[in-house]
């Protein structure tokens, strides 16, 4: 009694639902239902879809139907737009493991013994409990069985018998349902809870410790609902879904409405940090714009599948603008993502143009290049060329609070990290602050090496084919202070090479030009670039 009662208030909810939310299709005027039949009395599941209706619906017109249809005719040998409907069941676990089937309606006539011979061949004829079926010659069992030249049955783990003696329908709770709903257009999904709830459950249950908090409410989804409803309309970019939960009761419907708000908090709280995160350089102007942006799209899709509850009722409705909004984000964070990087790109370059220029006019003023690293008598380095030429990047007074006899790392001196120019900031590699990318490639035959004095009368390949400085890796980043550089491995010269920008890095070529270098450039002309005199001739063109 309890039984039939809960079955009759879940059709109530599922045609109220119907009454309220069907599209305006000939079928949903013409008052149809969807078909019970062959829906076993275990049945947990039933969809329903029409691929005809969907190849030759407007919305389609410019998908591939001819391809569809082609493949189909070829591969299968049944055409896609006569095939009616397809309903899919699926009922609880038998002796031959999941137990599911599917019932295909044509709207003309197509023969089992007609299909792709390649099919056929994997299927062997014969008689199975007085019925005469197609069996699959290897595991998973499948079985196909055709009651008449319009229908074909297809079920795995045993279950054709079920179906086959359903073919009036059953008293099951997902057949009964069904023989209430209105057809819609799309595709339509029924889920009964009565056999599944236990299962659903313990699995939910047992889970919980590794869930966060606002996440642990949906463990208790199954002992809230008695059925599901679900309907999609197909078409790609004004398409809908409705989700329909209903209840036990209404204290049930609140828990589980309140369940779901949580989860949707979480998970825009998640999906916001996890997209912000991506974005460097918090302060400025359009990373504070792009963070209003996310936060307003998210506030937007949220909105959009909030659940709404009335009575016994929880239920989620979601329009196309969803699609179209998705697509639009979709589309659109990359590409601002793509301006960014661009963006970041351009001030890396500008930064290494700069140090370039002010390694030029030390040059011009000292008649020679800054070493590598200063040193004190004994020859022990002390500070870095970046130190040095600070009077040339506009910054005199920081050059002048150092002490210039001291190491990098002396009590005094170390204190000046923190105040490094921003000429040393690659903005599109997050390193911790006081260190830079930017450094002197170091090496025999180099432009600069470990020791000696450095002018560019030196560089005999030219200045415009010699590598000055580079852009390296986030793990080669060192205190900007210190007297550390990038030496060069020439077994494997692209080591430690830049690895934020996509495909490739920067390089200051010692005439003060800043290039791009792709990650495949070959190791043979990397070398060539790096040395100062040897003599190679660089045939390729590097862009400028």
């Amino acid at each position: 009694m309890r039984y039939r009662k809960t079955l009759s208030r879940v059709a109530a909810c599922l045609l109220a639902i119907v009454a309220t939310t069907a599209p305006t299709t000939v079928r949903a005027q013409s008052g149809e239902k969807l078909s019970a039949k062959n829906i076993p009395g275990d049945a947990i599941v039933a969809a329903f879809l029409s691929p005809s209706e969907i190849l030759t619906s407007p919305e389609w017109e410019l998908m591939p139907i001819e391809v569809l249809r082609a493949a189909g005719t070829q591969h299968v040998g049944i055409d896609p737009i006569h095939v009616d409907e397809v309903k899919i069941v699926v009922g609880m676990p038998g002796p031959e493991g999941p137990q599911a089937g599917a019932v295909i309606h044509f709207s003309q006539d197509y023969l089992i013994e007609n299909l792709n011979p390649m099919i056929l061949r994997e299927f062997e004829p014969g008689q199975v409990d007085g019925v005469t079926v197609y069996s699959s010659r290897r595991p998973p069992m499948i079985r196909v069985h055709q009651p008449d030249p319009r229908t074909i049955v297809v079920s795995s783990g045993g279950y054709l018998k079920k179906m086959l003696e359903s073919s009036d329908g059953s008293t099951g709770q997902v057949a009964t349902l069904a023989a209430k709903i209105s057809r819609r257009k799309g595709i339509t999904i029924l889920a009964g809870m009565e056999q599944i709830r236990p299962l659903i459950t313990g699995v939910l249950r047992q889970n919980a410790a590794g869930l966060p908090g606002p996440l642990q409410g949906l463990t208790e989804v199954a002992e809230l609902t008695d059925a599901l409803f679900v309907n999609v309309d197909y078409a790609p970019l004004s398409g809908s879904m409705t989700v329909s939960a209903i209840a036990r009761d209404e204290t049930s419907a609140s828990k589980l409405e309140q369940s779901l708000n949580d989860a949707i908090d979480f998970g825009q709280m998640i999906g916001t940090s996890q997209m912000k995160q991506n974005i460097r350089g918090d302060g400025d102007a359009v990373n504070v714009a792009m963070f209003q942006y996310i936060d307003r799209i998210a506030d937007h899709l949220t909105g959009l599948v909030r659940p709404q509850r009335k009575g016994t009722l929880v239920q989620v409705n979601l329009s196309g603008n969803i699609g179209t909004t998705g697509i639009l984000v979709g589309l659109l964070l990359p590409a601002v993502q793509a301006a960014r990087e661009a963006a970041r790109r351009m001030t890396a370059s500008n930064e290494l143009k700069q140090i370039g220029l002010a390694l030029h006019n030390y040059h011009s003023a000292y008649k020679k290049l800054p070493d590598a690293a200063s040193r004190d008598e004994a020859g022990n380095p002390l500070l870095s060329w970046r130190v040095a030429i600070l009077p040339f990047i506009e910054q005199q007074a920081l050059y002048e609070e150092f002490h210039q006899d001291e190491p990098w790392d002396s009590p005094h001196n170390i204190k000046l990290l923190e105040r490094m120019p921003s000429v040393y900031v690659d903005p599109s590699v997050p390193v911790q602050p006081g260190y830079t990318v930017f450094q002197l490639p170091v090496g025999t035959g180099l432009m600069f090496e470990d020791d000696g004095k450095r002018k560019f009368r030196d560089v005999l390949d030219g200045l415009s084919n010699t590598i000055m400085a580079i852009e390296t890796s986030r793990g080669a980043a060192v205190p900007w202070t210190k007297p550390d550089d990038w030496h060069v491995d020439m077994q494997d010269p692209l080591a430690m090479t830049g690895d934020s920008h996509q495909n490739g890095f920067h390089v200051l070529m010692g005439d003060g030009a800043v290039i791009f270098i792709a990650k495949s450039i070959d190791l043979g002309l990397f070398r060539s670039l790096l040395t100062r005199a040897g003599g190679e001739v660089i045939e390729e063109r590097i862009n400028r």
